[in-house]
């Protein structure tokens, strides 16, 4: 399958991509490793475009504004201009929104050490003020808010951080990553561990996790190393695929899984149904991110390309070329017929 050919969108950010969010109205924000941060519509018109002056690592979509973590920064735009900017201590990583807070974390590394020595937690009201600041030595790998804030740390503590209320996981490895589920959060560890934030053993695995998507049918798992292991909600396995280092990988429309990942030079897009079968593959640039929705897939790219893919469009390209190989068979035994005749 032409996965270029099947693409809705394609879009230039001039920089290497470094974050990209698709809105519910299918409008797309893609941020860059210089500090560009684009708006285009559901159309692919550009609504509006800033600059951030620093590498876009998180945004957040509050109605009508973007939030996003830049360099040492928080930046709030608002219709396409910065409303307020502040600087945090060391790089600005994770943001997300709880009780109308705005939930900001930074963290500070040590060369030395070779490792993160401090954190913080930062909350500000939406007009940009701040309301609480609180350190803590560890660096926080996921943050969820749907409830109680939950930060998963690192070194030394591990574990979890609920309130002011610190508590154990299923393993005393630091936690690499985290997703929300419909019913619980998994948590990744560095030892090839996935639990939930209750403290249950999902899964073990054969290396570190270096990220976790949830599915209509399970999770899917990115293992250090290359490896995919998809499982369903029991922590069943169903299948798994081994390739070169996975960069980034989401959930999209018909309960696809797809894949960036990266050998030395060029990047592969990798498209499966959900059962593990090979749908579609291409060589691209370097992927570095990727985000869904309902109706729309999209991956962002070290080149700078934007690309989008629609539902509708993705699967009305397989329903013609699946035509066309049925169309070619018939004719290869209309001729075979003809020769035994």
């Amino acid at each position: 399958m032409d996965l270029m050919g099947a693409a809705w969108m394609v879009r230039e950010l001039g920089e290497p991509v470094s974050a990209i969010h698709i809105l519910a109205d299918g409008g797309i924000i893609a941020g860059g490793w210089n500090g560009v941060l684009k708006h285009w519509s559901d159309e692919g018109d550009l609504i509006w475009e800033v600059d951030c002056d620093d590498r876009i690592e998180s945004i957040l979509i509050n109605q009508d504004r973007v939030i996003v973590t830049s360099g040492l920064h928080i930046t709030c735009i608002k219709e396409g201009s910065i409303e307020w900017s502040h600087a945090l201590e060391g790089s600005s990583d994770m943001l997300c929104m709880h009780k109308g807070k705005v939930i900001a974390t930074s963290s500070v590394y040590d060369i030395e050490h070779g490792d993160f020595m401090e954190s913080a937690i930062w909350k500000y009201n939406l007009e940009g003020e701040l309301i609480e600041v609180e350190r803590i030595d560890e660096r926080p790998w996921f943050i969820e808010s749907s409830k109680e804030l939950l930060l998963a740390l690192g070194r030394p503590r591990c574990g979890i951080l609920q309130g002011k209320k610190h508590s154990s996981l299923a393993t005393e490895h630091p936690v690499t990553c985290g997703i929300s589920g419909r019913e619980r959060t998994l948590l990744g560890h560095s030892d090839g561990t996935i639990s939930s934030s209750k403290g249950e053993l999902i899964s073990s695995e054969e290396d570190s996790i270096d990220s976790i998507i949830c599915t209509d049918y399970g999770f899917v798992a990115s293992i250090e190393g290359g490896s995919l292991i998809a499982r369903n909600s029991a922590a069943e396995p169903l299948w798994s695929a081994r390739g070169s280092q996975v960069i980034c990988h989401t959930e999209g429309f018909s309960s696809t899984h797809w894949a960036g990942r990266f050998e030395t030079i060029d990047g592969i897009l990798e498209i499966r149904s959900s059962n593990g079968e090979m749908i579609a593959s291409m060589r691209t640039s370097r992927p570095r991110v990727a985000h869904t929705n309902q109706n729309r897939v999209g991956f962002g790219f070290e080149d700078g390309k934007v690309i989008i893919w629609e539902k509708e469009l993705f699967e009305r390209r397989i329903d013609s070329e699946e035509s066309e190989v049925d169309d070619r068979k018939s004719r290869l035994a209309e001729r075979l017929r003809s020769l035994r005749s």
